[in-house]
This record gives structure tokens, sequence and C-alpha cells, in this order.
């Protein structure tokens, strides 16, 4: 094994005292408190336009904030204007098929004149002409006929079902 041997060199440094020269006269004192004066005043300077770009970042910002607001609310309104236009165009399709429809029950001289009413009255209108009563009224006084069998229903020939029970019993009678 090899050893190394380290050597250090060292020196001695003498340090002379430094003297100051005088050079301070007049002048160097204003020209001192100029250069503060300058120094300030870039300070000054700088610290504005940090605190303006601070400001208009903020400002850029609160736009930028606010335009994805109408964004997000134009997007919002443009999908329910298309949902509704849909439906508008669906309604407007079945008011044209239910408008022709209720004017073909009319006769062709009155079409043109009931083509103007608005889609509600046409129907009243329609409904009032095609609507028959379904049920005549009865009239006051004469009671109904109710025939009583004389037996019971299963006792009965075929010929006493067909007397007594008339139409009631012909789906029947048919059968057997």
């Amino acid at each position: 094994m090899s050893e190394e041997i380290k050597t250090v060199a060292s020196e001695t440094v003498s340090e002379l005292p430094t003297q100051e020269t005088p050079t301070s006269s007049p002048d160097d004192g204003a020209l001192i408190a100029e250069s503060k004066k300058y120094r300030k005043r870039a300070q000054d300077a700088e610290a504005r336009i940090a605190e303006l770009e601070k400001t208009m970042a903020k400002t850029e910002e609160a736009k930028l904030k606010e335009k994805e607001d109408f964004k997000t609310l134009y997007e919002k309104v443009s999908s329910e204007n298309e949902t509704l236009s849909s439906v508008a165009e669906k309604w407007t399709k079945y008011e044209e098929t239910r408008r022709a429809s209720l004017l073909e029950k009319h006769p062709e001289e009155e079409r043109e004149s009931l083509q103007g009413l608005p889609l509600d009255t046409l129907e009243f209108v329609t409904n009032k002409i095609t609507n028959t009563k379904p049920n005549a009224p009865e009239i006051a006084g004469n009671p109904r006929k109710i025939v009583k069998p004389n037996q019971n229903w299963a006792e009965m020939s075929a010929e006493e079902r067909r007397e007594n029970w008339g139409e009631i019993v012909k789906g029947f009678n048919k059968k057997s």
C-alpha cells in the first residue's frame, strides 16, 4: 500500500492596513443624494408597475370569468332553444293535421270561412255539428215493462226462455 502524503501549502498573507483616500469633495455629497433620489424613484416606479400588473391581471381574470359565464349561459339557452324549436315543430304539424281532419268533416263551401278560426274554436264547432245525442230521452209517464219469469231460468224450456227473455237470450239460443 502506498501512502499518500498530503502536503499543504500554506502561505501567510500579510495584510497591510488600507488607507482610505480622502476623496470627499463637495460634489460627492450631491452626487450621492442624486443617486439615492434616482434609486428611490426607480423603486417607486417598479412598485407601481407591479401593482398595475396585478390589477390588470385581476381585471382580465374577472373578464374571463364573466365571459365563461356568458358562454355557459349561451350554451344553456342554445340547448333550450333547440328543444323548444323541436316542440314547436311537432305542435305545428299536429295543428295542421288536426285542422285538416276537422275541416274535412265540413262541406267544401264552409271550409274557407272556417279555416281562419283558432283550433279550439274549430274543434268546438265541429263537435257541436257532428255530435248527436246517443241516448234519446225517456218519455215521462211511461214506465218500463219488467217481465218477471214465472220459473227459475234453469227450469225453463227453450221456448219459455224465448218468450220471456226475448233479446237477452237470443245469443244463448243460437248456441243451443
